[in-house]
């Protein structure tokens, strides 16, 4: 499937916000917007699109940059989703490359992508392309009021 790349726009959140639902993560298209929003204003990070020729929205990945006092600052796969139906054609490679492009231009030496324990297809997925298991962890987390 020939599909383009582009960085992610206000126009594109519903679509956007129906790919988080199929990632597991509901969204509406007004909490997308103010995400798209929030992340553009930061600065650290952008939000990139794959539409097929139609310009269907087909895809999207969050790359961000993230910076510790551990390590050299690192770019990070925050997201990505490929439509069902669509997925095993090559757009997530597309949106991949084009994050470690991203990543590159913004001083990132390395990259980095932490997924669900039980999504062993993204694990395959990832470590076909070259991506290296290096640790396991347990996440908390807590609310705050």
């Amino acid at each position: 499937m020939t599909t383009t790349v582009r960085v992610a726009r206000t126009y594109d959140a519903a679509a956007i916000a129906d790919l988080c639902g199929e990632l597991g993560y509901p969204s509406t298209r007004q909490q997308v917007v103010c995400r798209l929003a929030a992340i553009e204003a930061a600065g650290q990070g952008s939000v990139l699109v794959a539409e097929d020729a139609s310009g269907t929205l087909v895809g999207w990945l969050h790359v961000g940059q993230a910076t510790s006092l551990t390590s050299a600052v690192e770019g990070e796969i925050l997201g990505l989703v490929v439509r069902e139906g669509v997925r095993g054609g090559g757009i997530g490679v597309g949106l991949v490359e084009a994050a470690e492009r991203w990543a590159l231009a913004h001083g990132c030496a390395r990259m980095r992508v932490r997924s669900r324990v039980e999504r062993e297809r993204a694990h395959r997925f990832y470590e076909r392309a070259d991506y290296a298991l290096r640790k396991t962890q347990v996440v908390f987390d807590k609310t705050l009021a």
